[in-house]
This record gives structure tokens, C-alpha cells and sequence, in this order.
């Protein structure tokens, strides 16, 4: 099976699912200077991948400084919180 998603038309909600089943992909829209509060995805490998705009993402007492085109990988049994250096689109993939 194949499925083939366009990320433009995913304007219904600042979340959107593009992919339900394993693995998930949501993708996220942030607003300038947005932050999401600390939360974790236990049980998961996270893969966060900023498609344009830049984010500092916080994973528990560290900071990565992402610019479009970064991935990052990490445990999601970690505090993670994304802040929105600008207005960015981000994919995050939970494997």
C-alpha cells in the first residue's frame, strides 16, 4: 500500500494527522514565537523534522536549535517543548 499526502491542503488544524498507522506522522504548525508546553510520547522513538522556519526544541535540560531541512531523533520519554523562533512547519514521525 501506498498513500501520498500534500502537506499544503493539511490547513484544517495547527496539528494534523497525515499518517494514522504506524508509523505516525503529524504535522505541526507553530506560529511566531509559539510554545507548546513540556509534555513526552513514552514509548516512542520521535523523529521531529522542521520542514521551514527555525525552533528551539527542548529536551529535558538541553536545547537544539533547528533550522529548516534539521531533523532531530530522540527518546520520547524525555520533557520535550518546541518554541517557535518563527513561523515553522514541522513533521513529527513516532516510530
Amino acid at each position: 500500500m501506498t498513500d501520498v499526502v500534500s502537506l499544503p491542503e493539511l490547513t484544517d488544524a495547527p496539528h494534523a494527522t497525515v499518517f494514522e498507522a504506524p508509523p505516525k506522522v503529524v504535522r505541526l504548525e507553530l506560529q511566531a514565537d509559539q510554545r507548546l508546553p513540556a509534555h513526552r510520547h513514552p514509548d516512542d522513538v520521535v523523529l521531529f523534522h522542521v520542514v521551514d522556519g527555525a525552533v528551539d526544541l527542548s529536551l529535558g535540560d538541553d536545547v537544539l536549535e533547528l533550522e529548516a531541512g534539521e531533523l532531530a531523533r530522540f527518546d520520547g520519554d524525555v520533557d520535550i517543548s518546541p518554541h517557535a523562533r518563527e513561523a515553522s512547519t514541522v513533521l513529527v514521525t513516532f516510530v
